[in-house]
């Protein structure tokens, strides 16, 4: 019998609580199936601190079965996700859930395995169990992260990152990959194929990168850095020259590219590209223009240099995020509602 303990707290989503055990119920089934009264069956249970039911961000009030206990070795703990309510909100959120990331801790070194996903991912890192490994979380939570976990890897492409006895996810709906994995980890291949099947989860899917909003660093307080980052953005197809940018703004080279990484935590050359980029995946997203007018609009001349980058960036090529994105996506699910 595999023990599963799904947590329970205030405002967290309801789905994060309910997808993973559903899963779970869905492998047991199938395992009957095949495996006719071996043991190795899912078991679970949902835990809040004290006890207490928990109301989550869909305001569904949601029955817990024990507050937090201590557990069996290999018991596979289930963190889920919050409503993310901005920065000071959320500090407030983390530090009411310290008991919660105490007992973590803890049970991590009773051999317990920890799946978490988006905000989840805050969770489990402020235990400390994260540093010096890679992670990944929501992709639009990604500069948060980095900025509040600086000793964490942040795999913000990465849907899911399997570290073993620590699994974080990306947005909500990687908390099924993460369970789909410990129905592999278990039951074998063969049940987690059904799985797949039974509840369409889509195992092809495994980046964030698609969707990642190339991040424009505009929280600091530099105001020179915030005028040659706004010149940028409105000039992007403007051959790239750090000296003629510099001398634009009567400053050197060198103390340009010292102040513009101090400040936005990349070089210029690299934020303009992330600028480039974003500006494509919107044309793609929303003309139908051809590649090599989405090139020339946002200063690339060089077809196999835009897609090299694009691909890089994106993790898909530019005519496989048109399809998935764009124009002709959009009118054919309306067509088909």
């Amino acid at each position: 019998m595999v023990k599963v303990y799904v947590i329970a707290y205030e405002g967290c989503y309801a789905g994060s609580l309910s997808n993973p055990q559903d899963l779970y119920m869905v492998a047991n089934a199938h395992w009957r199936d095949q495996y006719q009264g071996r043991e190795g069956e899912f078991e679970w249970q949902t835990l809040s601190q004290d006890g207490a039911p928990v109301t989550t961000a869909s305001r569904l009030r949601i029955a817990v079965d024990s507050p937090l206990i201590d557990l069996e070795a290999g018991s596979i703990i289930v963190v889920p996700a919050m409503a993310y309510p901005g920065g000071r909100e959320f500090n407030k959120k983390l530090e009411s859930l310290r008991e919660l990331i105490h007992w973590l801790v803890k049970q991590y070194e009773n051999n317990c395995i920890i799946c978490s996903h988006c905000t989840g991912s805050f969770i489990l890192a402020e235990t400390g169990l994260l540093s010096g490994h890679s992670a990944t979380t929501s992709w639009w939570l990604a500069e948060q992260f980095r900025q509040r976990y600086p000793g964490i890897s942040l795999k913000a492409d990465q849907l899911v990152v399997d570290g073993g006895r620590l699994l974080t996810g990306g947005a909500n709906g990687a908390e099924m990959l993460a369970a789909l994995i410990m129905v592999e980890r278990y039951m074998g291949r063969v049940v987690a194929s059904q799985c797949e099947r039974t509840l369409l989860v889509d195992t092809n899917l495994t980046q964030q990168a698609p969707y990642l909003i190339l991040p424009r660093q505009k929280q600091h307080s530099d105001s020179l850095m915030l005028e040659i980052q706004d010149y940028m953005e409105k000039n992007l197809n403007d051959a790239f020259s750090l000296a003629r940018l510099a001398a634009s703004f009567h400053i050197s080279s060198r103390t340009l590219m010292r102040r513009f990484k101090e400040a936005v935590g990349d070089t210029p050359n690299s934020y303009l590209q992330n600028l480039r980029i974003e500006a494509a995946k919107k044309l793609f997203e929303a003309t139908s223009l051809s590649t090599e007018e989405v090139m020339l609009r946002i200063g690339y001349a060089d077809t196999s240099s835009f897609n090299r980058l694009f691909q890089r960036k994106t993790g898909l090529s530019p005519r496989a995020y048109r399809i998935k994105f764009g124009l002709a996506q959009r009118r054919e699910i309306a067509h088909s509602i």
